[in-house]
This record gives structure tokens, C-alpha cells and sequence, in this order.
């Protein structure tokens, strides 16, 4: 994979190093490095999501572009991920943490970014997910008397003739 070389970097780093040691020198040995795609990406602990959402907010990723969820119902497990930019030097980074999907609940991180806001209800509404601290978790999309979560790969709907796909 190519990537530009970063001029406020040292000598022969290119930008995704220099976004990797940037983001393991603030978050230390809480977040291990993973470049699975084209966005470098950090694994954390559910319990130091947010701790490490504001060291990296007070680093100057100053927008949280989305928070998403992936379900592993086979891993009893829900992914999910943070993307964050800063806009002044267009770098770009994801945290990415796991946790249970029997007690689905993490701690909000909408203190940090007005974003999460809706980002967060729209997970709370098709995972189930909670947020705790979320100053007004309430489905986003789905009316109030929806039942379950629609994007749980578990889900089965009898009232709105809706098709999973096998996929």
C-alpha cells in the first residue's frame, strides 16, 4: 500500500508511522495497532474507549465521523468502531473495541463530540447497544413500539414483512 509521505515527519516516515506512533505514544500499551484496511486503527478495551476517546480529542481530532456496529452472534460479541478525523491535518483513525452481546453497553463518548449524539442512538436502535452516560438514548429511526433490533443477524421480523438476505 502506498501512502504520502508526511513532511512534518521524520525522515522516511510516512504518515500512516507517524499517525501509529502519535496515537501509541497517547494511548500506550491500552490500544494495539491494526492497518486492516486503508484506515490505521487501534483495538482498545470497552472500559477505555472513552479514556482514550479524549486523549485523542485533546490531541486535535477535533470531528467523530461515525460510530457503527458489527454483530458476531456466533462470538456473543458486538464491533464496534470509531472513526475520527482532524480536519486541520486530514488525518483519519478508527478505535475499534469489542463487547459482550448478552450485556450490550459501553460508556458514551457524546461528551466529547456532539456527533456521537445521534451516531450512538442510531447503534442503541438497530444493535440494542447502550450507552451509558448518553444524555438521551431513545431510537432515532425506528418508532417507539418497534421490536428488537434490525440489525442483529438474529433478527426475524413477523409484522413488517422485512427479508434478511442469507448473506
Amino acid at each position: 500500500m502506498e501512502t504520502a509521505t508526511n513532511s512534518s515527519s521524520p525522515q522516511g516516515v510516512n504518515s500512516i508511522d507517524a499517525i501509529r506512533l502519535q496515537v501509541e505514544s497517547l494511548l500506550g500499551s491500552t490500544a494495539q495497532w491494526e492497518m486492516t484496511g486503508k484506515l490505521p486503527a487501534f483495538r482498545v478495551q470497552p472500559a477505555d474507549i472513552h479514556s482514550a476517546c479524549e486523549k485523542l480529542r485533546q490531541a486535535g481530532f477535533d470531528y467523530l465521523l461515525l460510530v457503527t456496529a458489527t454483530d458476531y452472534p456466533s462470538e456473543k460479541r458486538f464491533e464496534l468502531a470509531y472513526v475520527l478525523t482532524n480536519y486541520g491535518d486530514a488525518r483519519e483513525i478508527a478505535l475499534v473495541t469489542n463487547i459482550d452481546r448478552e450485556s450490550p453497553k459501553i460508556q458514551s463518548v457524546s461528551d466529547l463530540w456532539a456527533t456521537a449524539d445521534w451516531h450512538e442512538r442510531e447503534v442503541y436502535d438497530m444493535f440494542g447497544i447502550r450507552f451509558d452516560n448518553h444524555p438521551d438514548l431513545r431510537r432515532i429511526l425506528l418508532d417507539d413500539t418497534w421490536d428488537g433490533y434490525p440489525l442483529r443477524k438474529d433478527y426475524t421480523d413477523t409484522v413488517h414483512d422485512v427479508i434478511k438476505r442469507p448473506y
